[in-house]
């Protein structure tokens, strides 16, 4: 990885020179059939641009929801956008932006901001995103991760599938259409078994809604325990017809008079800024993995020479040997046998500076953690983080974390508030906070690095509870396009590359709409689908069971082992299949791909409620043009009953190879869970130093 950075980088560079004329003549350069490739390389470029603006857009939402920033949230959508909510459907600007100040933060208009005691998390995960022929609209699916409640009070779980539609006005994107699919709302004490005592959801007749809807919302099935699925916008990613993220019609390029030296100095760097986009949700998502296994050694050495961490009000320690010392302070490096510190990286938005040597992002932490035997904990917060590049190679320049949330697990954040740790006495920090602040049950938001994504306005932050103006100002990232240098050298070497680079793009997106639609497909026991994401070689290994090699015996197994006979969702029964936390590491030939992403499981049958983990390490080639798994492996860490959780009720047994229906051949790689602790090995090496994780 650290060989492609440098590559790229040099690319940009030899490219980049005082003189204006190259190699090629400039007759040659003003020719139709160049000035045809540049056009198609622009629109590749802005395409690559929409998924990245719309996967912020949403990610964008989620964020504003969670600390009521009702005006934030209502300046996403269009003028004449639907809204589909569980409360009813609201109609146009106005009507979306009432019902959420009123119904939804249950004040008055203007008032922005939750009251204090009350949490409102609400997670936009698992992205299946596909522009529309033409780059105009564009549809997204969203999976809903919520945990609503106040304290002392009650606590919930809520999920469900966003299936959105959205419009570029002015060459802006925005929300125009939200549908919301109800998955499962539970409380905390049960999680989402099934409970034929609790009351239905009341309709929206009964309510009584301080802002009533437009038009009585109109759901053919509201979700679990009911067997129904969300409908999809998009035809199976392993199919042609549903493989593209984004096409480019021959007679819809942009056309431009610019000099082609300058328009490709432009998109080459362009293109550039796309890939360090996703080389630094890779670098934040492999953070995460470290830290699960506390590999303090390999998260210090993510860092620059000077690079700082800040994790809630423990202090600010600088420089990888010191940042090495306080990770340790959450455990022995590597982990131990009973400790849990599952600590999943989700929505990653990342900006990269019109400089394009630093960058910030902004990202949530779930935390799953505990001793065996002894107590369980959940946790979330966000994380306001800045990276810097050196060399070709993106680092941590500070990691900067804002606990929301600390919470027992058999408590739950109804009954359980715990405060912000304090600095370490053993270990005192080189710099005091830059931030006292409480958490939940109080208010807080931590500062945004990044304006509204549609207004372009900052953030409107509640009276109470937010930044000050100061951390405010400091915590934006600069804005406006770049100097581009003239372009000199060989313009065909500077537009082959930008072609390369867009088209690396091209495939990280489509691997990821792979994979969160895997996750879709496994919850409804989708077992066809599932299977029309397999190459034609390809391989699957689940839970141990074994090998199966091939498409007919990868269906086989799906349809026997796992679906019995019977295929599509069943009454009463939950199995969700949450993919999270993709690292996409795509071969330069732009043929095969490497993907680490994480397993987070809701089960339920009747009035049992469980919960699993994993990571796959999966492997993906395209056939044809469309990206198809050629490998499926999951690496289960471990199981539990909700009531207990990992720490007081885990699963340590595995199903092994199926006597019925046996695998091609046996499990690769034999090991124990929770409350074992494993590795599961890494297909890359850590991303700064080269060096492979042990």
């Amino acid at each position: 990885m650290r060989s492609r950075l440098t590559a790229v980088a040099l690319a940009i560079f030899v490219i980049v020179s005082v003189g204006r004329h190259g190699p090629l003549a400039q007759a040659a350069e003003d020719t139709p059939s160049l000035q045809a490739r540049l056009d198609r390389l622009e629109t590749e470029i802005v395409y690559g641009e929409d998924v990245h603006a719309l996967q912020k857009l949403q990610r964008a939402y989620s964020f504003y929801v969670d600390k009521g920033l009702w005006e934030d949230v209502a300046d996403l959508f269009t003028d004449d956008a639907v809204a589909n909510y569980p409360a009813g459907v609201f109609i146009g600007k106005p009507s979306i932006r009432q019902h959420l100040y009123m119904n939804v933060g249950g004040g008055k208009m203007g008032e922005v901001g939750l009251r204090e005691g009350r949490i409102y998390n609400h997670m936009n995960l698992q992205p299946v995103v596909h522009l529309d022929p033409g780059g105009h609209t564009a549809k997204g699916r969203w999976r809903a991760l919520a945990m609503f409640g106040s304290f002392p009070g009650s606590a919930t779980w809520a999920e469900g599938i966003y299936e959105m539609g959205y419009a570029k006005e002015n060459g802006v994107w925005k929300i125009r259409t939200l549908d919301y699919y109800s998955g499962f709302a539970a409380p905390y004490e049960t999680g989402w078994a099934t409970d034929p005592n609790r009351p239905r959801r009341a309709s929206v007749g009964q309510r009584n809604l301080a802002h009533p809807p437009d038009r009585v919302r109109d759901m053919t099935c509201e979700g679990f325990p009911a067997a129904c699925i969300a409908p999809f916008h998009y035809a199976n990613p392993g199919t042609a017809a549903g493989g593209m993220v984004w096409t480019v019609s021959t007679d819809k390029r942009a056309k431009t008079a610019v000099d082609p030296r300058e328009r490709a100095a432009d998109l080459a760097f362009r293109a550039t800024q796309l890939r360090d986009q996703e080389d630094i949700e890779n670098l934040q998502r492999i953070y995460g993995y470290y830290l699960d296994r506390n590999r303090w050694s390999e998260i210090a050495a993510l860092f620059a020479p000077n690079g700082t961490i800040e994790m809630g009000l423990s202090g600010v320690y600088a420089g990888p040997a010191r940042i090495r010392r306080f990770l340790g302070l959450m455990g022995p490096e590597g982990g131990m046998e009973g400790q849990l510190n599952d600590r999943l990286q989700l929505q990653v938005i990342v900006d990269v500076a019109p400089d394009g040597h630093t960058a910030r992002s902004r990202s949530r932490e779930l935390a799953m953690t505990g001793i065996y035997q002894k107590s369980g904990a959940w946790s979330e917060g966000i994380y306001e983080n800045r990276y810097v590049k050196e060399n070709g190679v993106w680092k941590f320049q500070a990691i900067h974390f804002y606990p929301t949330l600390i919470t027992d697990y058999d408590k739950g954040w109804g009954k359980d508030a715990q405060p912000v740790p304090a600095a370490s006495t053993s270990l005192p920090p080189d710099r005091p906070p830059t931030e006292v602040y409480e958490i939940y049950p109080q208010r807080h938001v931590p500062a945004f690095h990044y304006r509204n994504p549609v207004t372009n306005a900052e953030t409107r932050y509640p009276p109470t509870g937010g930044p000050s103006a100061q951390i405010r100002k400091t915590a934006l990232i600069e804005t406006g396009k770049s100097k581009t240098p003239k372009l000199s050298g060989n313009l065909e070497t500077a537009i082959a590359e930008a072609e390369r680079q867009i088209e690396r793009v091209k495939d990280y997106h489509e691997i990821e709409n792979l994979e969160s639609a895997y996750g879709y497909y496994l919850d409804k026991n989708l077992w066809n689908d599932l299977a029309t994401l397999m190459a034609k070689d390809g391989s699957m290994e689940l839970a141990q069971r074994g090998v199966y090699k091939g498409y007919d015996r990868v269906r086989g197994f799906l349809l026997n082992v796992f679906g019995r006979g019977g295929e599509g969702p069943v009454e009463g029964r939950l199995g969700n299949h949450l993919q999270l936390q993709p690292v996409i590491h795509v071969a330069p030939d732009g043929k095969t791909a490497k993907i680490r992403i994480r397993l987070w499981q809701q089960m339920s049958q009747g009035d049992r409620a469980s919960m699993g983990a994993g990571v796959y390490e999966n492997e993906a080639v395209k056939e044809d043009g469309i990206w198809k798994f050629s490998v499926v492996h999951t690496y289960n860490t471990f199981t539990a009953n909700y009531k207990g959780g990992w720490a007081n009720s885990p699963g340590q047994g595995m199903p092994g190879p199926s006597a019925t229906y046996p695998p091609d051949g046996p499990p690769t790689m034999v090991f124990a869970m929770f409350p074992k602790v494993f590795l599961v090995p890494f297909h890359f090496p850590n991303p700064v130093t080269g060096r492979p994780v042990q």
